[in-house]
């Protein structure tokens, strides 16, 4: 969630309330100044701060999993075929998104997919690379672990780094 989203939220719902910034800042115990930034989105509270100003103020922040609704509306979740397909983008060859599943539940690619893997490594934005790492498990019957080890041991042998991410 964008910080300003949040500080959207608690403006609205002070003024709402017919508070002032230094009513709800005393009642939060932080400093106006810091309510003003937060309201702005130009300060990055802490989840304490923000649970503080959401208590007083009757709001609620809602986690969800978009995963979970996808599946409860009976939508496939198809973050396999979105990391194939991105990978595919310059190369020659087409991974599939079979033939990516395979990679990530054996921990071995073949010579002719190793820049696509690479590039899903190296590239493909992380919650993808999480959800792909979910579904190829749910597939596979196994546990996630088992398939975020041997995308490490895939890291490993395609010298994808990602800044230490997959050490």
């Amino acid at each position: 969630m964008h910080p300003a989203t949040i500080g959207t939220a608690i403006h609205t719902k002070r003024q709402a309330l017919g508070l002032t910034q230094q009513q709800l800042a005393d009642m939060a115990g932080i400093s106006r100044q810091s309510l003003n930034g937060i309201e702005l989105g130009n300060v990055n509270a802490t989840l304490a701060t923000i649970g503080q100003l959401f208590d007083v103020l009757g709001l609620a922040l809602d986690v969800s999993d978009p995963e979970l609704v996808r599946q409860a509306k009976g939508r496939p979740t198809r973050a396999l075929w979105m990391a194939a397909k991105g990978a595919n983008v310059g190369y020659s060859g087409e991974l599939t998104a079979e033939e990516l599943e395979r990679v990530l539940a054996t921990g071995t690619v073949s010579d002719q997919f190793r820049p696509q893997v690479a590039q899903v490594l190296n590239e493909a934005p992380l919650q993808l690379v999480a959800k792909t790492v979910a579904e190829v498990a749910a597939n596979q019957h196994r546990k996630p672990a088992e398939i975020w080890k041997n995308l490490r041991t895939l890291a490993r042998t395609l010298m994808a780094t990602r800044g230490g991410v997959w050490a």
